[in-house]
């Protein structure tokens, strides 16, 4: 009898310690805000996709340059606009999420506000941008990516929300101006998250207030719809732990111990001022052996890799656009086992390339395509025993890996086995105290990168 009244009571005292973080509320204050954590799907995921399409297209377009937001609204018609076209384009791609930008560069929103009249769903186009790209989207089972770059004051606030009431995205990611710390930067009024005064801002910045407002709004909602989101944002705009950190064109030195992201223009423009991110006609593209490069390296920097493709003024994509994501997927068919669910290994790799922090800490260091690896680069991951050690090149017939030489990380014997994951050939090889031999000779290697995967004891 004791037994049945005591155990009820139990599971009642119990209860509030089976909820976890993630299903209590979120208040809008900064040590509240750090109880979230990154959702492990995204985590997963490493690789994403998203769009920069808006009347900018059209002002990149030759003798449109000085023309008036009016004037471009008028030409951006998106007559050839395919929601469906683009989520395949971004499964094809080998990509887990995909997204587009909800406001940039002017008032004009890219969803069917009901707050203002001025949006794409209402005007110009009358197309619900950020509604079908999602709907599209989720078809496919990927998770939803939506950025905000027109950002300042408690109007933006109410849109922001308005665009998580009625969109629901997984990832809500804002520009440098959520924060400023960017410019500040930039301006040396800080350095690396501290203060050095040696310059000065000339704007205003978003308030902190309305940071806190927004990202516990945000959280609060994914907990009523039972699901797990990401919060994006630029350099040190929020304190650490609260979202996720990204870097515009921009690669880490080293392994970070918190899930970064980078965001990584297709487009290579030729110098400063210009910019890529819209489509501009006759600038070079990043070729899907440079994708691939970047992807590795940064996963194995325990970072998420977010690509921006440009579509045309009409809506549709650059042949080029289409070929090297095409590639890039084909790379990730035969290849994806040492990307998708894995993770950091002690150290993210080795080889001759090294990577400078630049002017900006990290934000456009590759803005330029300054990073070229080579087929000496070694990048890892790894999943359960297996560790994936990938060539960032065609290697020669013979690859020394020293980092796996048998007096560092790895004893003789700890190796069972040895696949080229490309072909799914077995390696013969030699692991000795100078480092791991793979015997190459009769492999057909990619012209791209190359996988081993070795498994362990």
């Amino acid at each position: 009898m004791k037994k049945s009244i005591l155990k009820p009571i139990a599971i009642l005292l119990w209860l509030p310690t089976l909820l976890s973080a993630q299903e209590k509320k979120y208040k809008p204050a900064w040590n509240s805000l750090q109880n979230h954590h990154t959702p492990e799907w995204l985590v997963n995921a490493k690789f994403g996709i998203y769009c920069h399409w808006g009347i900018q297209t059209i002002s990149y377009e030759k003798g449109k340059e000085n023309w008036s937001n009016e004037e471009l609204l008028k030409q951006f018609k998106g007559e050839n606009f395919n929601a469906d076209e683009w989520a395949k384009l971004f499964e094809t791609a080998g990509a887990k999420f995909g997204g587009v930008i909800g406001w940039h560069g002017s008032d004009l929103k890219h969803w069917d506000s009901d707050i203002s009249d001025y949006n794409t769903a209402k005007v110009g186009p009358k197309i619900d941008i950020v509604g079908e790209v999602f709907k599209a989207i989720r078809k496919r089972n990927m998770k939803t990516l939506v950025s905000y770059h027109s950002i300042s004051g408690a109007e933006w606030v109410d849109f922001a929300k308005e665009g998580v009431d009625k969109y629901d995205p997984d990832i809500f990611w804002v520009d440098a101006s959520f924060g400023g710390t960017k410019g500040a930067h930039n301006k040396k009024v800080t350095r690396k998250s501290k203060f050095i005064g040696e310059g000065s801002l000339a704007s205003p910045v978003f308030e902190d207030k309305y940071q806190r407002e927004f990202i516990s709004y945000f959280y609060n909602k994914a907990i009523e719809r039972h699901k797990q989101v990401e919060f994006v944002y630029k350099s040190n705009d929020i304190p650490p732990s609260v979202g996720m950190r990204d870097l515009e064109n921009g690669i880490l030195t080293e392994t970070a111990y918190d899930v970064w992201m980078t965001d990584m223009d297709m487009n290579v423009p030729p110098d400063f001022p210009t910019h890529g991110w819209f489509y501009r006609e006759g600038i070079p593209l990043r070729s899907s052996n440079e994708l691939i490069d970047m992807l590795m390296d940064v996963i194995s920097k325990n970072g998420i890799f977010l690509l921006n493709i440009p579509p045309k003024a009409d809506g549709t994509f650059p042949k080029e656009v289409v070929d090297n994501l095409s590639q890039m997927g084909d790379w990730l068919n035969k290849n994806g086992e040492a990307v998708y669910n894995t993770a950091p290994w002690f150290i993210y790799g080795e080889g001759p390339t090294d990577i400078d922090e630049g002017n900006y800490t990290y934000h456009h260091n590759n803005h330029f395509a300054q990073i070229q690896y080579s087929k000496e680069d070694i990048r890892f991951t790894v999943k359960d025993n297996n560790l994936y050690a990938t060539a960032l090149g065609k290697p020669d017939d013979d690859l020394l890996i020293k980092s796996l030489n048998s007096t560092f990380k790895l004893r003789k014997g700890d190796i069972l086995k040895i696949v080229h994951l490309g072909t799914g050939k077995t390696i013969q090889f030699d692991h000795n105290e100078n480092g791991l031999h793979l015997k190459l000779k009769g492999v057909t290697l990619d012209e791209s990168a190359n996988v081993f995967k070795i498994t362990l004891q």
